[in-house]
């Protein structure tokens, strides 16, 4: 439908405005659950082993946001802001349009290490804010077209790999894994409401380890599947829909928001890939 509706523009116009709808979209979802970062209003932050993280925090800059509601609101102004001034140079002087998108990427690399340092997810889960922004910073489009063959593939690796990493490691042969890994993830609610639907929705998994374990197979032969898309791009219909299936169920059985990564789903959509390598 949205392809139709642009059919006028080029595939850049769409992968663009496909970009600010989800990230605007993500943007009430966080609204709506207190996840921004002046909702947050942090008070510690954890550190993670990583040298780049550990030369960032060199800067003071999640230092500076602690207990300072203020400094809060201007990042997520910032962070927010940052697609629609992008849009309006794209549409408004678009030969100058890859300053904001110079400005994109600065924002979004200094927010999100700021936002995965305090106690909210994983850096992993918003690495689409982190490589996106590359896109809207070259002017050519073989460039841009060839950049977003890139954002695919890597998406691929990136999901495929989990499931590679299970199997490698072993933990897919383990018929207790899930329950051992629910255990571990919801203590804490288990403890302390037990009479909670959910409490009670994960302690039928963990005392019904073939079930769980089903549901732990069934989410590595989905990670794997995606290696398709290494070959093929029939089937990216199919993959979305088991992505978005995958990022529900995560959230309902383990209660992980990673809806951050819908961005890469952009690169799976049929009307944003390029014909001439539909195979």
């Amino acid at each position: 439908m949205l392809s139709k509706i642009l059919q006028k523009e080029n595939r850049r116009t769409l992968i663009t405005a496909l970009y600010c709808i989800i990230f605007y979209g993500l943007m009430l979802y966080k609204i709506a659950n207190g996840l921004l970062l002046m909702q947050v209003n942090p008070v510690f932050f954890c550190s993670r082993e990583d040298i780049f993280t550990w030369a960032f925090m060199q800067s003071g800059l999640h230092q500076c946001l602690l207990n300072s509601p203020s400094k809060c609101v201007l990042m997520d102004a910032l962070f927010y802001s940052s697609p629609a001034i992008y849009i309006l140079h794209y549409f408004g002087h678009r030969s100058t349009a890859f300053f904001s998108g110079i400005w994109m990427l600065l924002i979004n690399w200094l927010y999100v290490q700021c936002y995965t340092l305090y106690p909210t997810n994983s850096i992993e889960g918003h690495t689409a804010w982190l490589l996106f922004p590359i896109l809207f910073m070259v002017r050519k489009e073989s460039t841009f077209n060839l950049l977003f063959e890139g954002l695919r593939y890597f998406f691929l690796y990136f999901f495929a790999s989990a499931g590679l990493w299970k199997v490698r490691h072993g933990s897919v042969f383990l018929p207790s894994q899930m329950s051992g890994i629910l255990l571990g993830q919801h203590i804490q609610l288990l403890t302390n409401s037990p009479d909670y639907w959910q409490s009670k929705f994960i302690l039928w998994l963990i005392n019904n380890a073939w079930v769980s374990y089903s549901l732990y197979v069934s989410a590595t032969a989905i990670e794997l599947f995606f290696m398709v898309g290494f070959f093929t791009k029939k089937l990216d219909k199919l993959l979305i829909l088991l992505f978005v299936v995958f990022l529900i169920t995560d959230h309902l059985i383990m209660r992980i928001p990673y809806y951050e990564v819908m961005p890469f789903l952009i690169t799976l959509y049929p009307g944003t890939s390029n014909e001439k390598n539909r195979l």
